[in-house]
C-alpha cells in the first residue's frame, strides 16, 4: 500500500492502520436495534468490510466486529409499535423487551430488528462477528471495564466536563455542574422492573443511575426512577451498563479497536469520538482507535431516523437492485461526502459500474491514469462472490427493464429465449442461468414498481418528465380499449396491422430493423399515409398509448403468436 499519493480514500485509511504495526486489526461498527435499520448504517459496515478486504489480501489477521446495542434503553418507539405496546416497555432495554410482532415469537424487540439487518449480509458481501452488549456486558471482562469506571468517577467526570462545558449556554452549564455533583458513570437495570430510565413529565430522560459504590463489597446502590425500588446489586450481576459516552471507549480498549467509523456528528473537533479517545487513553490505558468520520446518506432529499420510523432498508434495496451497486456507491464517494440514494438514478448507477467494470477488465480504456488506478483498486471491494478471470455476462438493464413489463404475456422461459438472443453471448458457457434470469427479472420488476410511486409522488411536473425521459415505462393491454378500435383508429390503420401481420406470417425469423423499415413501406409505398399515424395506432392497440419504446425491437421481442392475434382487428 502505497504511503503517497493514495489512489483512493481508503488506502489512506489503510496506511494509518497500518502504522499501528500491530500483529491483527479490529474494525468495529454499531447500532442499536430501536426499529427497522435503515440503510444508511450500511456505510460504515461496508467501509469497514472493505478494509477488512483489503488487509486479508495482504495476509493481515483482521476482526471485523459489529455491536448491535441492545441494552440501550427505549428512550421511544417509532410510530409502526402499538402504543400500549410502548407505554408497557419504554424505558426498557431492547433485549428485555418481547418481540412486537405477536406472529414472529422471536427472541426479543432488539433481536427481531437486528436480525433483520444481519440477514442481508450476505447478499451485500459483509463478513462480520456480530456482538450483542446485552451478552457482553454478562462477561467478566467487561464487567471489570465497569469497576475500572466507578473507580475512576472523579477522573471521567473532569473529562467530560472539559469536552462538554464549552458547548453549553450559561443556563446548561450550571445544570450540568449541578448533576455532576451526584453523577456516576453506571446506570443499572432495576431488579423489579427491568427499567434502566423513566420519562419525567416534562419528557426529560432521567436514567436509573447508579448512587453509591462499595468497592470492597464491589456492589452498588441504586433508587429505580421508573417503580422507586430501592437495592444493592454486585457489579458482576449483569445487570450493570456503562453510560454511553464510557461505553464506546471501554468496547475500543476491550477488543483494541483500530479503526470505528462514525457519523459527522460524534465526529466534530471536541465531540463524543475526541471525548471517547481522551477516556480511553487515561481510564482504560489504550490509545484507541483511528477516526473515520462519515456523513450521512439520505433517501432522495430525505435524511432517515431508525428511532422515528424514518427508513429504508438494506432488505428493501435487495429487492429493488443489485447489492454490488451499493457498495459500489459508498466506495466511490469519499466518506465527508454526502450521499443521496435515488431510486430513480438505479440506471445510471448500472451504467457507472458497467464502465468501470469494462475499464477494469481492459475492455475499455479509462480517461486518465489516475481513473484506471481508482477503478483497478475499488472494483474488487465491490464484487459479492470474487472477482472472475473474465469480465462477467451481464444482461442489459434496459433489456431486461423492457422484459419484465411483457411478463404477462410470455412465459419466463421465452423471455429467457428472448433475453439470450438479444445478449449473444461471446462465452455461452459463462449466461447466466434461468432461475438467476427469473431472479433479476423480478428484482428489475420491483424497481419499476417503486420508480411509478415515485414519479405518482412527485408534484414538479419537470422533474417528472426528466425522470418519464430516462426510463421507458408501458403496460401490455390485456384486450384493446374498445373507445380505441372505435374513436382512436382510422381504416388506413387498421389495413396497415393486416399487411404487417400477412408479413410476418411470412417470414420465420424477423430482426428488430426489418421490421422497423417495413412498417415505414407499409405506411408510405402500400397506404400512403404518415408513418407516424401506423406507428401510433400499433402502439394504440399494445399498450394503450400513441408512443412507446422503439418499435422495431419492441415488436421483435414480443412473442409471434400473440402478436399476431393482437394485429387481427376486423
Amino acid at each position: 500500500m502505497s504511503k503517497k499519493f493514495p489512489v483512493h480514500w481508503l488506502e489512506e485509511i489503510a496506511n494509518k492502520l497500518s502504522e499501528k504495526n500491530t500483529s491483527e486489526i479490529t474494525l468495529a461498527t454499531g447500532k442499536t436495534p430501536s426499529g427497522h435499520i435503515h440503510i444508511g448504517i450500511l456505510r460504515e459496515i461496508i467501509i469497514c468490510d472493505a478494509l477488512r478486504r483489503i488487509f486479508e489480501e495482504n495476509n493481515k489477521k483482521v476482526n471485523s466486529l459489529l455491536f448491535l446495542d441492545d441494552l440501550d434503553a427505549a428512550k421511544r418507539f417509532p410510530e409502526y409499535i402499538d402504543s400500549t405496546f410502548q407505554k408497557e416497555h419504554r424505558g426498557k432495554p431492547f433485549s428485555l423487551i418481547p418481540c412486537p410482532f405477536k406472529e414472529c415469537n422471536c427472541e426479543s424487540y432488539g433481536h427481531h430488528f437486528g436480525n433483520e439487518l444481519i440477514s442481508t449480509f450476505i447478499d451485500f458481501g459483509i463478513k462480520n462477528r456480530v456482538i450483542w452488549t446485552h451478552k457482553l456486558y454478562r462477561t467478566k471482562e467487561m464487567q471489570e471495564k465497569i469497576k475500572i469506571s466507578l473507580e475512576n468517577n472523579k477522573k471521567i467526570k473532569k473529562i467530560l466536563r472539559k469536552y462538554i462545558l464549552p458547548t453549553l449556554d450559561d443556563e446548561r452549564k450550571k445544570e450540568f455542574i449541578e448533576m455532576q455533583k451526584t453523577w456516576m458513570p453506571v446506570m443499572v437495570i432495576c431488579e423489579k422492573c427491568n427499567k434502566i430510565q423513566s420519562r419525567n413529565k416534562d419528557g426529560s430522560i432521567k436514567p436509573n443511575r447508579v448512587l453509591t459504590y462499595d468497592a470492597v463489597k464491589e456492589n452498588v446502590t441504586y433508587i429505580c426512577p421508573a417503580c422507586n425500588h430501592k437495592d444493592e446489586i454486585s457489579i458482576y450481576s449483569g445487570k450493570l451498563k456503562l453510560n454511553w459516552r464510557i461505553d464506546w471507549p471501554a468496547k475500543w480498549a476491550l477488543f483494541k479497536t483500530a479503526c470505528e467509523p462514525a457519523g459527522k456528528d460524534h465526529c466534530v473537533k471536541g465531540g463524543s469520538y475526541d471525548t471517547g479517545l481522551e477516556l480511553c487513553q487515561k481510564i482504560f490505558g489504550y490509545e484507541g482507535p483511528v477516526k473515520v468520520a462519515y456523513e450521512w446518506l439520505r433517501l432522495g432529499d430525505r435524511d432517515m431516523k431508525t428511532s422515528k420510523g424514518i427508513v429504508f432498508i438494506p432488505r428493501k434495496y435487495l429487492e429493488i437492485a443489485d447489492p454490488a451497486l451499493y457498495r459500489m456507491l459508498i466506495l466511490r464517494t469519499n466518506p465527508m461526502k454526502h450521499i443521496s440514494l435515488r431510486l430513480e438514478e438505479i440506471p445510471q448507477y448500472y451504467d457507472y459500474y458497467d464502465r468501470m467494470e469494462r475499464i477494469y477488465y481492459n475492455l475499455e480504456r479509462g480517461e486518465t491514469k489516475e481513473e484506471k488506478d481508482f477503478y483497478d483498486y475499488m472494483y474488487p471491494l465491490t464484487i459479492i462472490n470474487g472477482i472472475s478471470a473474465k469480465k462477467p455476462e451481464r444482461m442489459s438493464l434496459k433489456l431486461l427493464i423492457f422484459l419484465s413489463q411483457i411478463q404477462d404475456i410470455l412465459s419466463i422461459e421465452k423471455l429467457y429465449e428472448k433475453a439470450r438472443s438479444v445478449m449473444k453471448y461471446e462465452n455461452p458457457e459463462a449466461a447466466i442461468t434461468i432461475e438467476k434470469f427469473e431472479f433479476i427479472l423480478n428484482r428489475t420488476k420491483n424497481w419499476i414498481e417503486e420508480f411509478k410511486l415515485l414519479i405518482e409522488n412527485e408534484k414538479d411536473e419537470r422533474l417528472k418528465r426528466n425522470m418519464l425521459q430516462k426510463v421507458t415505462i408501458f403496460t401490455i393491454l390485456k384486450n384493446i380499449d374498445k373507445n380505441i378500435l372505435k374513436n382512436k383508429l382510422n381504416p388506413d390503420q387498421i389495413k396497415g396491422f393486416n399487411l404487417l401481420r400477412k408479413y410476418l406470417l411470412e417470414n420465420q425469423e424477423i430482426e428488430a430493423e426489418s421490421i422497423q423499415n417495413k412498417i415505414f413501406t407499409i405506411a408510405k409505398e402500400d397506404l400512403k399515409i404518415s408513418p407516424k399515424k401506423m406507428f401510433e395506432g400499433i402502439y394504440l392497440i399494445i399498450i394503450g398509448k400513441k408512443f412507446g419504446p422503439r418499435l422495431g425491437p419492441f415488436l421483435s421481442l414480443l412473442d409471434k403468436n400473440w402478436l399476431l392475434d393482437r394485429l387481427d382487428i376486423n
